[in-house]
């Protein structure tokens, strides 16, 4: 019999045994819950531990082990499993799992899956071991029934991809599918069970999912079959279903299970914010009801005119008529023009005037705040940024411009913070949900590195067997060599060889160990070891061949070892050798080719010809010369041939290690595809084989670092991103088909005209590019679309789509790259890509050749790439290796040639590298940065920004000094004494604060002077003068304050500091652009910019704003890594700009009508002749923004990137046709993939890094000035403690109200501090919310009197309320800004109904009227804000946690946000007022209005407020790109004006500072600023959810001091020592101690004061650390606790100035010891009472039986000591202290009688 069958196995086949053996197991630990619950408050010392529960309470079960999952793969470390239990039920392996379950194993593809089912019979029918079940159960594991479903799912996604017209046979190849299905559910049924126990069928949600999906197709048939009567659309609804099919690949496809996990864990999160999200929005749009109701419909209308007195019609009939003809209406660009009759909102242009509620809303009558519904997606919209300067336009135009202060609430709040809060949740949990399958993966590849035990896997073992073959060989060749002549075989050259080559192998050890001190063996180095042998060993690492000794390059220790002379290293395979008959001629020329390519001025010439290679791609554009297209052809015959010698050479140099690294596999499939691409170049239709050169760019990574990092990142994230993907292409497949089977018949001529939409759902294609558009963020234009031609049911498709698609699924993006981004995996990152730069090389190594041609001083001077790397390299290591191999032989090359790296040799040098670093820098590190913040001397700033200095500075720079050698005799003098003295007193001037902010005033009137210079300037003399002498003054006053600080300062540290150099460039600019305009150059282009430059002024505001500074700096700090990532992405997108520039360079042109401005179609003109020559009404025009070269391909790809004006490059890229002819409606559809291809990886990618960076630099810079480096050194649970210790001094204990003595007011006063009365008031201010949200825009008078008169019933309710508050809290009501803002609005309200229904005379309505009309807000307004008041019973609703973590997570980010928000303000001016001085003169078009312009700064400002979102900022380009024959360049007008100014440009744009200033203002705000605001969000929020994981939030603080009020009214923080039981009791958890809690209190150790009293704080840190378990206590932690302490006795005086007289702990041990002293008391005393009554008894008996025989004295005797035996003892078992010393004393006595009668 076989060993393995009669040894023991863990794995035993499930039978009926097993399953009695899992009941009675199961009957045990339920026996051990009772006992356990029964003892569950015993409590019990342990080793001197306080414990709960049964003494004998030990879990016999241990914890379930997460290698056996379900899902999970068996190890070998479990045991060999046999395969005749492969997909057999078996016992349970996991011991810790307490459910009745079995297990099988599957296989799949060589794999062992495990598998857990219930033990119960499923169905209550099949037990585990029946025939049936178990033949389901080997079908459910089997390895290919997944493979068939997944086949299934793939063809019914075809089949449902194909529509309503897919094929004839629809209903039968449905019905196939759902028999599959079927069968599946069916299967999965029988085997597991349906859902009663665990592991049964509906307790997998994706079973739930199939489930539903077979339910519904069983329903649809029995709809379709039983009522034929029903609506069609019913059916097609059900059967839209079946597409959630394809979610079962998620299931099926492991990969994805991450992605889906993360979504699932962020779920509950995601609810929360949905929640909050949605409150937001009913209060913006109960906002948006009240100001915009029927706003949106005012229009236009031209004057009455050709009315004639008819009597069969009057003037109001005419009238009527006259207004609703919608001819009448003024429209521009299609699209009727809204106006309002408010100061400062749109007007209408002449013979018109604004009428209100005339037609329909905008956008098909969608567009509009006139019921609840519509406000709600209108708001919808406003969030999402998606065409929101739509809304933000014709609000302003309708109602004013001051409606942009709602704009700013709703975009700032509900946009920046609330979107960007789904952005957290997503990203936090991705990176738990990352981490925990990066542990899995860990441990997987421990388990395959245990399996594998061959040299290539396990280096260790094989290091002293390389090591002791070598010496064997070498021992073997020296005695042959010394033994007789006859037995000699080996030359002397050949000994001598081999002894130089032990030579190199000491000498690479000695440098092995010099890298890695702590390294005992070679291993530790990461070099491949491998064994040597003699030549007749199976591995030949030396061999010989006509005195030529072969040495394999594995043998080599180091990888800079050369050959010596007569040596060769062989670097290929080992069955090279076989196949040539001129080896060693060819090893020869592989080494000369090694020291060739590996030469660093190779890679020079190479970067050098990647570099021109691009320059000369990105030269092609439309209408090129013929001497440039031939020079581009031969130059890319050039590149490609050296590219390919490139690969060429590097293969014959490096062998078999060229193909160990990806780059030079990725450089081999570019040469190869370099290749192809020129001998297929003449082949019609294969043009796109040029996109393949393009990839050449990408070599540029092997010599730029950051360029290497980034695309390290992106390789180390390709698997996530692939399934991020599918998960991607699953949600676009589902919706797309929900909208082609629900709307795939809707987009008629009917709905739309002629016009159809472009974006629609009529076949599948088109269905995938909606909801891609929906998935970008661009989802209201469609969605407007798609209601015109069928209904609102379309919201059902959109929003789901935009919700899961763009929150969810794209936020995984940036989750993903921010996990990729963190500082741990970009350390691995680093220390895996960053290595020599090879440039400096390369550079080093071009001067040493050109030194050698030319005589240059210091030739040989050794430079250290190490030290220009890193800058921490010894250079005396450095110059010992130098001196090192001036020894070593001659080589064939100077240049040591060396291995291609190999990653383990890279990153033992790169630790090393980083351990010396560390050590270098370790001087000014930790150390100091502890030492200050210890000191109390650390700052919000850098170290380098303080000036301590006590003295003047040198004024003059070093070098400067000297030159002038009377320096010296001149300080000495008198003069020079004084005149040090007068800087020092001038430093102390221009350093003093008042300075600074009188400086700072300066700087805001200046900027504020600036922002009247609009175009109307000219126009107001009186204000011009008073600006120029303004203008005068202020640069007087600057040049004064420049001057000073060259005083003071000196020279030398003005011109080092930043912000001073920045204030002497600004002061310089507006000193010439001054003297410009006095001798009068004003008009002159250069003083023109110069005048310009003056509205950087704002940024001196900067280096006086702390805060401000703060977020400068860190932007300051960011920039180098912005700009490396801005590059990288720059090349990305250059590739896109060729690629574009070779599909559509010269096909965006089109023939316009010159009067209408129409492009005529193609049925019309076919050609750009027939454009030009056979009409004279047209003209051949090309768009602003196209591919006609690579610039203007960027700023396509920006436009694209940005979402904004892309739709029209699209509309232009997919109807080009070819160059010279007119563009055809969709005749290039293959187009839209190269935009989907370049949002995916160009914008959802690249752009997304810009957020990396930013988020990265944020978190870097936030532990800098935080001083977060001090906590460093401590543990986890230490820096837990040590961060809520921080937050405890925060808050203090609130007086409360005291209680009145008067019982009427007692009454109201429980009333009005009743937590019910709070909550029924908010439920009653949420139905007054309900009230508001009925009201909608022509409603009728019935609804009209219903909502007034409850209205009237809500007023009376509130005026009540604050009786009942007034009355119970008297003046106390007034100390709460809520009862104020109450009061407030009751007192509105009031007046408000005072006038509308009791008007006693017409004064005082009049009085009334006016105090109405002048309020800023109406009251309907302030009751909406009223709504906020959900934010007072939020610490009521226990169940409102998560909305409490959301809130907080903004209420601590606010200080970040404001100063954040001042950049941004500080920025906008600036660019408002470049704006309104270089396009103030920009002539009105496109969208440009009188109100969207740079005419004005309030016009600037509100346009770049819109702008800071990217909103439409493609049409204002457009706008400010506007050129001759469309203005004129030489005059403009000025608005009101008839009469033209003459200046240079006229009214035209100008492109050259129209562009620049239009990107440069997306990057920097949109892109940097607005990012820094997704940074604190994620960094608070994170903070937020670090809390509530650690078990203490803020709110738990807050309910403990509410708990506090009612033993502390008076708020002295202290209570009595005998209320602290019952006030932790009454506190909630997790604070919370219920009774019985004395030994937890004793436990505590709490200090106690004079007078029995208990300090708040005290308390509290007790509690805290209760909560977080034992804290290890360390030096570093009570040195921190120590500053702690100094903190709290700053805040918590009256804690400091009492004594502590005891602790709680103290107190407990003087009770025992008393209580201990009274029991030895008593017992000393009873005692002593026994000796007394023993003697006296004995006595007494020797008396009386005098006479008595010895028998009965003796049994008298024993009777008494039996007595006072048991006496005793049941004294000293009963520890009661009510026991009586004289009870026993008395019972000892009568015993003692009783015997003797007896």
């Amino acid at each position: 019999m076989d060993d393995s069958k009669t040894s023991f196995s863990p794995f035993k086949p499930f039978s009926e045994d097993s399953y009695k053996a899992l009941l009675e197991r199961e009957a045990l630990l339920k026996e051990r819950e009772l006992h356990r619950a029964r003892h569950a408050q015993d409590a019990h010392l342990v080793d001197g531990e306080l414990k709960f529960g049964a003494q004998d309470d030990e879990d016999s079960l241990p914890p379930v082990n997460p290698q056996l999952k379900e899902g999970c793969l068996l190890s070998s470390e479990f045991g060999r499993f046999p395969s005749r239990l492969l997909g057999i039920p078996i016992e349970e392996i996991d011991p810790g799992v307490r459910d009745k379950t079995f297990v099988v194993i599957g296989q799949r593809f060589g794999k062992k899956p495990i598998y857990r089912f219930s033990a119960t019979s499923s169905l209550c029918i099949f037990a585990p071991y029946n025939k049936l079940r178990k033949f389901m159960l080997r079908l459910l594991v089997n390895q290919f029934f997944d493979l068939v479903i997944f086949l299934t799912i793939i063809a019914n996604c075809v089949f449902l991809a194909g529509g309503s017209n897919a094929t004839s046979n629809a209903e039968q190849i449905e019905y196939i599918f759902l028999g599959i299905y079927t069968t599946e559910c069916v299967i999965k049924i029988i085997a597991r069970g349906f859902i009663m126990n665990k592991h049964t069928y509906l307790r997998d949600p994706w079973n739930w999912l199939d489930f539903i999906v077979i339910m519904t197709a069983y329903i649809t048939i029995l709809v379709q079959y039983s009522a034929h009567d029903l609506p069609s659309v019913n059916v097609q609804g059900l059967r839209t279903f079946r597409v959630l099919r394809a979610l079962k690949t998620v299931s099926i496809v492991p990969g994805l299970k991450t992605m889906v996990s993360a979504l699932l864990r962020a779920f509950k999160m995601l609810f929360e914010v949905i929640l909050l999200t949605f409150f937001c929005l009913m209060v913006f749009s109960m906002f948006g009801l009240q100001i915009y109701m029927g706003s949106f419909r005012n229009k236009c209308v031209k004057n009455i005119t050709g009315y004639r007195n008819n009597p069969s019609e009057t003037y109001e009939d005419y009238y009527a008529a006259w207004i609703r003809n919608q001819e009448n209406w003024y429209q521009e660009d299609e699209e009727y023009v809204l106006c309002g009759n408010l100061t400062g909102s749109g007007l209408c242009p002449a013979d018109y005037i604004c009428l209100p509620d005339i037609g329909d809303n905008p956008r098909f009558g969608y567009l509009s705040f006139d019921h609840f519904g519509w406000a709600l997606l209108t708001s919808f919209q406003l969030i999402t940024l998606d065409f929101w300067e739509d809304i933000y336009n014709k609000a302003i135009r309708a109602t004013g411009p001051w409606n942009v202060i709602f704009f700013i609430i709703v975009i700032f709040f509900g946009s920046f913070y609330l979107i960007n809060l789904m952005l957290a949740v997503v990203s936090m949990s991705y990176e738990e949900e990352a981490v925990s399958a990066g542990k899995e993966k860990e441990r997987e590849k421990k388990e395959k590195a245990r399996k594998k035990h061959n040299a290539v896997y396990d280096f260790k073992p094989k290091r002293h067997s390389a090591r002791k073959s070598m010496m064997k060989h070498f021992d073997i060749s020296k005695s042959k060599s010394s033994g007789p002549s006859d037995s000699s075989t080996t030359s002397s050259a050949e000994n001598k060889s081999n002894n130089n080559l032990l030579e190199d192998v000491q000498e690479s050890e000695s440098r092995t160990s010099a890298v890695d001190p702590n390294s005992d063996n070679m291993t530790s180095t990461g070099f491949m070891s491998v064994q040597l042998s003699h030549k007749k060993d199976t591995e030949k690492t030396l061999e010989s061949y006509d005195s030529v000794l072969i040495i394999k390059a594995d043998a080599l220790l180091d990888p800079d070892i050369g050959p010596l002379v007569g040596q060769v290293i062989d670097r290929n395979c080992n069955c090279c050798e076989k196949w040539m008959c001129l080896y060693v001629p060819f090893l020869k020329m592989q080494n000369y080719f090694y020291v060739f390519v590996t030469d660093p001025l190779f890679d020079l010439i190479i970067t050098f010809c990647i570099f021109i290679n691009t320059l000369l791609l990105s030269l092609e554009h439309h209408d090129q010369s013929s001497a440039l297209t031939i020079t581009l052809s031969i130059s890319n015959m050039i590149f490609t041939m050296i590219f390919t010698l490139e690969a060429i050479c590097k293969i014959v140099g490096l062998g078999k290690y060229y193909f160990l690294v990806g780059w030079n596999i990725f450089d081999l499939l570019i040469a190869i595809a370099s290749l192809l691409d020129l001998s297929l170049e003449q082949v019609d239709g294969l043009n796109v084989l040029r996109t393949f050169r393009l990839l050449r760019v990408f070599k540029l990574a092997q010599s730029w670092p950051t360029m290497r990092l980034l695309l390290t990142i992106i390789v180390s994230t390709l698997g996530a991103l692939g399934n991020l993907c599918l998960i991607l292409a699953i949600v676009i497949y589902i919706f797309a088909v929900i909208g082609l089977q629900l709307f795939q018949t809707q987009y008629t001529e009917q709905a739309f005209g002629a016009d159809k939409p472009r974006w629609n759902f009529q076949d599948f294609y088109h269905s995938m590019l909606m909801i891609f558009r929906v998935l970008c963020g661009e989802w209201i234009e469609p969605l407007y679309d798609c209601m015109q031609a069928s209904s609102e049911i379309c919201m059902v498709v959109f929003l789901p789509a935009l919700v899961l698609g763009n929150f969810v699924v794209l936020n995984l993006f940036l989750a993903l790259l921010l996990n990729a981004f963190a500082s741990d995996s970009l350390d691995k990152h680093r220390d895996s890509s960053t290595e020599r730069s090879k440039l400096m090389e390369g550079f080093e190594r071009l001067r040493q050749l050109l030194c050698c041609c030319f005589s240059c001083p210091n030739v040989n001077k050794k430079v250290d790439y190490e030290e220009m790397e890193l800058g921490n390299v010894n250079r005396s290591a450095d110059e010992d290796s130098v001196d090192q191999e001036t020894e070593r032989p001659r080589r064939v090359s100077k240049q040591p040639l060396r291995l291609l790296p190999i990653s383990s040799f890279k990153s033992a040098i790169e630790n090393s590298r980083r351990s010396i670093n560390i050590s270098n820098n370790s001087t000014k590190g930790y150390g100091s940065d502890l030492d200050e913040i210890a000191s109390g001397t650390a700052t919000a700033y850098p170290p380098d920004e303080q000036d301590l200095s006590k003295t003047a500075p040198n004024c003059l720079p070093n070098w400067l000094r000297s030159y002038c050698s009377g320096l010296d005799s001149f300080n000495e003098s008198s003069f020079g004494k004084s005149w040090a003295l007068l800087r020092l007193k001038v430093k102390k001037v221009v350093d003093h604060r008042f300075f600074e902010f009188f400086i700072l005033v300066i700087i805001i009137g200046s900027s504020l002077s600036l922002a009247f210079e609009d175009i109307y300037l000219p126009q107001r003399k009186q204000m011009q003068n008073y600006l120029n002498i303004c203008n005068i003054v202020f640069s007087i006053l600057f040049t004064m304050e420049m001057m000073l600080k060259w005083l003071g300062l000196g020279l030398t540290e003005y011109f080092t500091n930043f912000w001073t150099i920045l204030d002497f460039f600004i002061v310089f600019t507006s000193m010439l652009s001054l003297i410009g305009d006095q001798i009068g150059l004003g008009n002159v282009d250069v003083f023109r910019s110069l005048r310009t430059l003056r509205s950087l002024r704002p940024l001196r505001a900067i280096s006086r704003w702390q805060g401000m500074k703060i977020v400068v700096n860190a932007l300051m700090n960011a920039i180098p890594a912005i700009i490396n990532v801005f590059l990288v992405c720059m090349v990305f997108w250059l590739i896109f700009s060729i690629m574009g520039v070779q599909f559509f360079k010269g096909k965006f042109f089109k023939c316009v009508n010159k009067t209408t401005g129409e492009t005529i179609v193609s049925d019309v003109i076919d050609t750009k002749s027939d454009c030009l020559v056979n009409r004279t009404d047209t003209m051949w025009e090309n768009s602003n923004v196209n591919f006609d070269n690579a610039a203007n391909g960027f700023l396509a790809l920006f436009q694209v990137a940005t979402f904004e004006g892309w739709m029209e490059i699209m509309a232009d890229a997919v109807d080009a046709t070819d160059v010279d002819y007119v563009p055809r409606r969709e005749s290039n559809q293959i187009a839209y993939l190269y935009f989907v291809v370049f949002v995916i990886f160009g914008s959802f990618f690249s752009m997304n890094l810009f957020i990396g960076v930013i988020i990265d630099n944020f978190n870097v810079l936030k532990k800098k000035y935080e001083g977060s480096y001090l906590d460093a050194f401590l543990t986890q649970s230490q820096r837990n403690y040590y961060n809520t210790l921080k937050k405890l001094g925060k808050k203090k204990p609130q007086k409360t109200i005291k209680r009145p003595k008067n019982k009427f007011q007692l009454f109201f006063y429980n009333l009005a501090m009743s937590s019910k009365f709070e909550l029924s008031i908010v439920v009653l201010i949420f139905l007054n919310m309900v009230n508001m949200a009925i009201e909608h825009f022509h409603q009728s008078q019935a609804v009209s009197e219903v909502l007034e008169m409850i209205n009237v019933i809500f007023t009376v309710i509130f005026t009540m309320e604050a009786m009942v508050k007034i009355i119970g809290l008297r003046h106390h009501y007034f100390r709460f800004l809520w009862n104020l803002f109450d009061f407030v609005i009751v007192s509105v309200s009031l007046l408000v109904l005072w006038s509308r229904y009791f008007k006693p005379n017409q004064s005082s309505d009049d009085i009334i009227q006016k105090i109405l009309d002048n309020m800023f807000v109406t009251p309907t307004l302030l009751r909406v804000i009223r709504v906020f008041r959900i934010g007072r019973i939020l610490r009521i609703i226990k169940s409102a946690k998560g909305i409490r973590k959301l809130l907080f997570a903004l209420i601590i980010s606010l200080p970040a946000i404001f100063n954040i928000g001042a950049l941004l303000f500080l920025i906008m001016y600036m660019y408002a007022i470049i704006g309104m001085s270089s396009f103030n003169r920009v002539k009105i078009n496109g969208v440009f209005t009188e109100i969207i312009n740079f005419q004005t700064f309030g016009n600037s400002f509100m346009l770049l407020l819109r702008l800071a979102t990217s909103a439409g900022w493609n049409d204002i380009l457009d706008a400010l790109l506007i050129q001759s024959p469309y203005c004129d360049t030489h005059q403009y007008l000025v608005p009101g004006s008839d009469v033209p100014i003459t200046a240079t440009g006229g009214d035209c744009g100008t492109p050259l500072l129209a562009i620049p200033y239009m990107v440069s203002y997306i990057i920097i705000v949109w892109l940097i600023v607005i990012n820094m605001y997704i940074a604190v969000i994620l960094e608070n929020f994170s903070q937020a959810h670090e809390q509530e994981e650690l078990g203490i939030t803020e709110y738990d603080f807050d309910m403990f001091y509410v708990t506090w009020e009612k033993y502390d009214p008076l708020a002295t923080q202290f209570i009595r020592f005998d209320q602290l039981a019952n006030f932790v009791g009454e506190l909630e958890q997790p604070l919370q101690l219920p009774k019985p809690n004395e030994i937890a209190l004793v436990s505590f150790n709490i200090p106690i004061m004079e007078g029995e009293k208990m300090h708040c704080l005290d308390i509290l840190i007790a509690l805290v650390r209760n909560v977080l378990n034992e804290v290890e206590e360390s030096e570093e932690l009570k040195t921190l606790k120590e500053q702690m302490e100094a903190k709290f006795a700053e805040q918590f005086p009256a804690r400091v100035n009492i004594t502590v007289k005891s602790s709680t702990l103290q107190r407990k041990k003087e009770d025992v010891a008393a209580r201990t002293l009274q029991r030895a008391w008593r017992s000393y005393k009873a005692h002593k009472a026994m000796r007394n009554i023993t003697a006296l008894a004995v006595q007494l008996k020797i008396r009386k039986a005098s006479n008595a025989g010895l028998r009965t004295r003796s049994e008298a005797i024993r009777s008494l000591d039996a007595h006072l035996n048991t006496a005793l003892s049941n004294y000293f078992k009963n520890l009661d202290h009510n026991v009586v010393d004289a009870n026993i004393s008395q019972n000892a006595v009568h015993d003692f009688e009783s015997n003797q009668h007896s």
